[in-house]
Formats: structure tokens, C-alpha cells, sequence
């Protein structure tokens, strides 16, 4: 006959279960032999009265060579006999699907004696989400040491090894969040399921946890305009509330380059239709945002109106010390320019979670100016953009329209064209994703001594 097996928790007034059925694996109707003949467990009868046991694997998460024990085949109450171990392996095995089941969905059917708390969930969605860099639900190894390494927690390739290898049971070479949820699972159990080596991992993790369980939140940041607008004196500043108390913060310094959900923050400085030429002012105290300043006069983009929104990402900074091949120029001193190209136009001091789709190496006055091409991930075209390509395709014409309007602005001012490397070429996300962490690491440089303001 076949198992029925539930999993239930209770929540409040209600239970929520789920069942499967497990058929059962007979072997023979003949019992083994040995010699000639019949060799029947002393205990058959009465085990086969008592139901599956449950059975305890000594199979370690970390190390390969562990193996469970395997039990000796039994008789069952129709004469027959079946593998007691595969059968006691088969029930644990679908009891445990239909719980990280579960947890996929947000729902804990895991006992107390696991001790896995059911708010863990969303954190794992998180954490997972913002190390699937490509969005395709699966993580790689490389993945796994990019997110430690984000989130200032390294790992030397041997332990990225171990860490890959805990999560990929399956052998796929390849982590989807089901695996993700089994290993954290067992890994925070009390069956003593880990090594010494998993157990040290598991203590890094446990970091990486406390730094996302504290992460910043666009939805706790506020800004406040002081001064006459349309003066040398106006500002925008930032405000952040933390834990109930509003505190100045620096949006160069304080608010984080990556979201914890796999994006970036994007701080909008001149938003699109507009001139007024805002920037966040590296120079002064807690750099707040202010409108440029040439001769002594408020500077205004007098080729147009912008036809993006026009801004910056944070804890990054372009190096001028540092020659980029691609330009062969030193960086401009400022947090790298981000153009967001979506169909919403968003306010001075926005701090809006983008999509990165590529990257323009554009070169003014002898310095590298990237201009990173990116779409507010709430915006009606955000699900059909994911790289230039997309962009070329979706928008014909943008790319090369936002590369025109760069070259050619400041000409209006009796200063001479924009110049680009890479023959111009608008690089991909891969490409432009490696050029904003250089200029994280630079940042990193910069603020490591106290540096502030530039």
C-alpha cells in the first residue's frame, strides 16, 4: 500500500497541511537467500506491525565521502519484501521537498527542533535575489563569492568551493532557491548536520545575514529643500529615519551602491525636461545636492532640455590617478554619472532603484566621464529591457541620440565636442557592471583614510 504522508504546522486558528503519497518499493515477493536458504529477519513480523521508522543519516552537507547506513531488507504484513532503507530514504527525502516547498512560499512547516525561524524566509529572497546578478533563479559559484565580497565578507576560493558544493546537492553546478532553502535548513538544525568546515561557513553566513537584516531602506529616506531655489544658497539635503530617530546622511557616502534585492540605488541630480545643472556637492559637508556654479553665476544646460533623468550612483567615485585603458584618461573626480532612461520623469533628490543596461566611456576635458545607460526597475519598460541590446531595440534610436546629445552640449557654449572610446560603442551590462565596481573599489580607497569630500 502506498504512504500518506502530511506535513502541518499550525498558525493560530488554522493548519495548513501538505500530502503526497509515496508508493511502496518492493523488492521480491521471495525472501533472500543464503545457502539455499530463506533468510528472514528474526524481527520481520514484528517491525512490519510497527510502521517505517525513521531513520538518521550521518550524511555530512560538507564532506563527499559520508554515506548513510543502509538498512537490510524487510518483510511486509502481505509476505513481500521491500528495502527498508530506500523506503525510510524516499519518506525523509519527500518530507523534506514538501518543506523547503513551503518555504518557498513562504510558509514554515519546519519543527521547532530545527530552529529555523519562518522571518528567515524573506531575508534568504533576498540575499538570493541580490546574488543572481543575471535574474535567471539560479546562483553559480561566481555569484556566490561576487555577494560575499559586495557585502564585505570574502571568501578565499577554497571556501567558496565548500560553500558551492553545501548548496549544490544535486550536483548540477547550479544553486536554485529550493537547494538555497534545503542548505539553510540544515545548516542551522540541531541534528548535527555539518562539518567543521560547515559549521565555519555557516558562522560567515550568519554575517552576511546581520548585514542585510540592517540594510537601508529607501523607503525610511526623505529629503528637505533649505534656501531660495534658483540661488547659490539652495540645497538639497537627505534625511534618514533610523529606528525612529531623522539623522543627515550623505547620499555619496551613506546610501549603499547595491539594493538588496539585486539592483542598484540611483540618485536622480537634473531630472528629465528640465536645465538647471544639479549635482551632489563632493566638496562640502554631507553633500547634499546643489546647482553648479561657474564665474560666480548658477549653471544651466543651454543646448536643451534634457531628455533623461540625469544623475549619480552612490559609494563609487571616479579616480583621476587612475588611467582607464579604455579612454586613456584618469577619472573626473566625481561619483560615476548614470543616465536613467525610462518614461517617468523623477525629481532632484530621488533615490530610485535601477536596472543597469550599459555604458558609454565618454572623455571631457582630458578626463573619463562614464555615463552608465539604466531604467528605474518600476518602470513600464523595465521588464523588457535588460541589456543595450534590448535598448537598440525596444527604443530605436536612444542610444545613439543620447550619445549625439552628449557630444555635442557644451558646443552651444563656444567649448568643443565630447569625445568617446571604444569608437563609441555603448558597452553591455556585464561590461558596465564591472566598471561600477572599479569605481566602488575606488570609493573604498578614498573614505578608507576618512575622506568625506573631494
Amino acid at each position: 500500500m502506498p504512504l500518506d504522508i502530511a506535513v502541518a504546522r499550525q498558525y493560530g486558528d488554522s493548519t495548513v497541511t501538505l500530502r503526497t503519497q509515496l508508493p511502496a518499493k518492493e523488492v521480491s515477493a521471495k525472501a533472500p537467500t543464503v545457502g539455499g536458504l530463506q533468510n528472514l529477519p528474526a524481527q520481520a513480523p514484528a517491525r512490519a506491525q510497527e510502521g517505517v521508522d525513521r531513520g538518521y543519516s550521518t550524511v555530512s552537507f560538507f564532506e563527499a565521502d559520508a554515506q548513510p547506513q543502509k538498512a537490510a531488507p524487510r518483510m511486509t504484513s502481505a509476505g513481500s519484501f521491500y528495502d527498508e532503507g530506500s523506503e525510510v530514504s524516499s519518506l525523509l527525502n519527500e518530507i523534506e521537498r514538501l518543506k523547503r516547498k513551503a518555504l518557498s512560499r513562504g510558509v514554515n512547516l519546519t519543527s521547532p527542533q530545527e530552529d529555523v525561524p519562518a522571518e528567515d524566509v524573506t531575508m534568504l529572497k533576498q540575499i538570493f535575489s541580490l546574488a543572481d546578478q543575471s535574474g535567471d533563479g539560479f546562483l553559480e559559484m561566481e555569484e556566490i563569492s561576487n555577494l560575499h565580497y559586495v557585502l564585505g565578507e570574502p571568501l578565499s576560493e577554497a571556501e567558496a568551493v565548500t560553500a558551492f558544493k553545501a548548496m549544490d546537492r544535486t550536483g548540477a553546478g547550479r544553486i536554485s532557491f529550493d537547494d538555497f532553502i534545503a542548505w539553510y535548513t540544515l545548516a542551522h538544525s540541531s541534528s548535527g548536520m555539518l562539518s567543521k568546515k560547515g559549521i565555519a561557513y555557516t558562522q560567515r553566513f550568519k554575517k552576511i545575514m546581520a548585514k542585510v537584516e540592517g540594510a537601508f531602506d529607501i523607503k525610511n529616506l526623505t529629503t528637505m529643500s533649505v534656501g531660495q531655489p534658483k540661488s547659490l544658497e539652495y540645497r538639497v539635503q537627505f534625511h534618514y529615519n533610523d529606528r525612529g530617530q531623522l539623522k543627515q546622511i550623505s547620499p555619496w557616502h551613506d546610501i549603499p551602491l547595491y539594493t538588496t534585492d539585486g539592483h542598484l540605488h540611483f540618485i536622480t541630480e537634473i531630472p528629465k525636461f528640465s536645465r538647471a545643472k544639479f549635482e551632489i556637492a563632493t566638496g562640502e559637508a554631507l553633500n547634499p545636492i546643489k546647482q553648479d556654479v561657474k564665474n560666480g553665476k548658477l549653471r544651466n544646460y543651454n543646448w536643451g532640455d534634457m531628455l533623461f533623468n540625469y544623475g549619480a550612483f552612490p559609494q563609487t567615485w571616479e579616480d583621476p590617478s587612475h588611467v582607464t585603458p579604455d579612454t586613456g584618461y584618469g577619472g573626473d573626480n566625481d561619483p560615476i554619472d548614470g543616465v536613467e532612461i525610462g518614461t517617468r520623469m523623477m525629481r532632484t533628490g530621488a533615490c530610485t532603484k535601477v536596472k543597469v543596461l550599459g555604458v558609454l566611456a565618454m572623455v571631457d576635458d582630458g578626463e573619463t566621464d562614464w555615463k552608465v545607460v539604466c531604467i528605474n526597475v518600476d518602470d513600464p519598460l523595465s521588464s523588457k529591457l535588460n541589456d543595450i541590446e534590448d535598448v537598440e531595440r525596444e527604443m530605436p534610436g536612444a542610444v545613439s541620440c543620447l550619445r549625439e546629445w552628449l557630444r555635442v552640449y557644451k558646443t552651444v557654449d563656444g567649448k568643443p565636442e565630447n569625445s568617446f572610446g571604444l569608437e563609441g560603442k555603448a558597452m553591455g551590462r556585464e561590461y558596465t557592471l564591472g566598471v561600477i565596481q572599479e569605481t566602488h573599489d575606488f570609493w573604498k580607497k578614498l573614505t578608507a583614510s576618512g575622506s568625506r569630500t573631494v
